[in-house]
């Protein structure tokens, strides 16, 4: 079936992704902004914001959003990346358009009450320590600072401590009046909903917000460096990186191949050499990292700091040799995964319904399953190593790392 994205008179775009055979309906709405669209003196407020929309509306308390919620079976949440934000909800069916109507109440009519406002800085306070406190997530905030300095694409998604403390009400007011209107925002469901019925819902329940023109965000430009932090840790959790393929690249599913490939699996080769024939880590893998204009593809480890040095030999052998070759088993074995991972998330409403959302806000269409396939598998053997080759012949490499790290002599 087709999807259809149809355009509301305000701007907002949206599209219903129908499943007839379910009891379920999910639905999100992706607004198209987020870390990177934050000046300096800014930074962290759109994850604050995703906050406080469940801390009060003009109709409803906290309390209120929890209960109403929770009393129909349903479930809601929200997350914050460095290029959009969004608000989902899945449902029974029969509460469809009940979960529309929340969701546009909790994004146009949240109230900020100041005494809700410092009880979330506190949460946020804590998260942000919980996440320094985890070194194989606060290492890849030192990897992105490193690969982007000083831009917004390098600063963290939770905004540094002192922004956190000083954010007041008229700050949450004003940036949803910069990045919040209809033409940056996008509705997106899936499951046994009608496009028609979508359509009728949001333009009851969407009709708060404007559609000023928006400013560019800043585009990404990648320097490489290094970031070494130095803590009492059992392990060196360490990122090493590349400039990689933004989205819109015509080699985008080239990169994630070659990410399989290298390190994305059990079967991968990182996986099987570094961790199954020489012990060197327990987790190891390689991604290709993603944003609308520009990417960086890397490789993740854990492991003891007298092993630091091994596994980086180790590491760079095997990307020596995926320069050279990709054999015809990987290729078909990665096609596989595509393939399975697709058909798989068609059984999910909320899996649908992001990938709709997402495609919306990067691509302005969806994209179907079976173009991604042709995408896929339109790549030779010989593309995946050129590209290796592409990437991995860059002067200007990232890393990063946290743990006993005084001692680390990069070459």
């Amino acid at each position: 079936m087709t999807i259809q994205i149809s355009k509301l008179q305000n701007g907002l775009r949206v599209a219903a992704d129908e499943m007839r055979d379910v009891e379920t309906v999910s639905v999100g709405v992706f607004v198209n902004t987020g870390s990177r669209n934050e000046e300096l003196e800014i930074n962290g407020i759109s994850h604050f914001l995703e906050h406080m929309a469940f801390k009060g509306t003009k109709k409803r308390s906290a309390k209120q959003i929890a209960e109403e919620f929770e009393g129909i079976g349903g479930r809601i949440n929200a997350y914050t990346s460095k290029e959009k934000t969004v608000f989902y909800a899945k449902v029974l069916k029969k509460h469809a358009e009940f979960a529309v109507e929340f969701l546009a109440d909790i994004l146009q009519n949240s109230t900020f009450d100041e005494a809700e406002i410092e009880k979330e800085r506190g949460v946020i306070l804590q998260e942000i320590a919980m996440t320094n406190d985890t070194p194989d997530d606060i290492v890849f905030d030192y990897f992105h600072e490193a690969a982007y300095p000083k831009q917004a694409l390098g600063r963290s998604i939770l905004g540094p401590t002192k922004n956190i403390k000083k954010f007041q009400r008229q700050d949450f007011l004003n940036y949803i009046n910069k990045q919040y209107n209809y033409d940056n925002i996008c509705v997106a469901a899936a499951g046994n909903i009608k496009q028609d019925d979508l359509l009728k819902w949001c333009t009851k329940y969407f009709t708060n917000l404007g559609n000023k023109k928006l400013a560019d965000f800043e585009q990404g430009n990648y320097q490489g460096g290094q970031f070494l932090k130095q803590k009492k840790l059992e392990q060196v959790n360490l990122v090493l990186g590349y400039q990689g393929l933004s989205y819109k690249d015509d080699r985008y599913y080239a990169a994630q191949i070659l990410a399989m490939i290298l390190g994305g699996g059990m079967s991968s080769r990182l996986f099987q050499h570094v961790r199954e024939e020489l012990g060197l880590a327990y987790s190891i893998y390689s991604f290709n990292y993603s944003h609308q204009d520009c990417g960086l593809f890397a490789i993740y480890a854990g492991t003891s700091p007298d092993k630091v040095k091994n596994l980086l030999d180790a590491t760079k052998i095997e990307i020596e040799k995926i320069c050279q070759k990709i054999t015809d088993d990987e290729l078909i074995r990665v096609n596989n995964q595509f393939e399975a991972s697709l058909l798989m998330s068609q059984e999910s409403t909320s899996s649908r319904m992001q990938k709709l959302g997402s495609d919306i806000l990067v691509f302005d269409k969806f994209i179907d399953g079976k173009e991604i396939m042709k995408k896929v598998q339109q790549f030779s053997q010989k593309d995946i190593a050129n590209l290796a080759q592409e990437i991995f012949s860059s002067s200007k490499q990232t890393f990063a790392a946290i743990g006993d790290v005084k001692k680390l002599q990069l070459a």
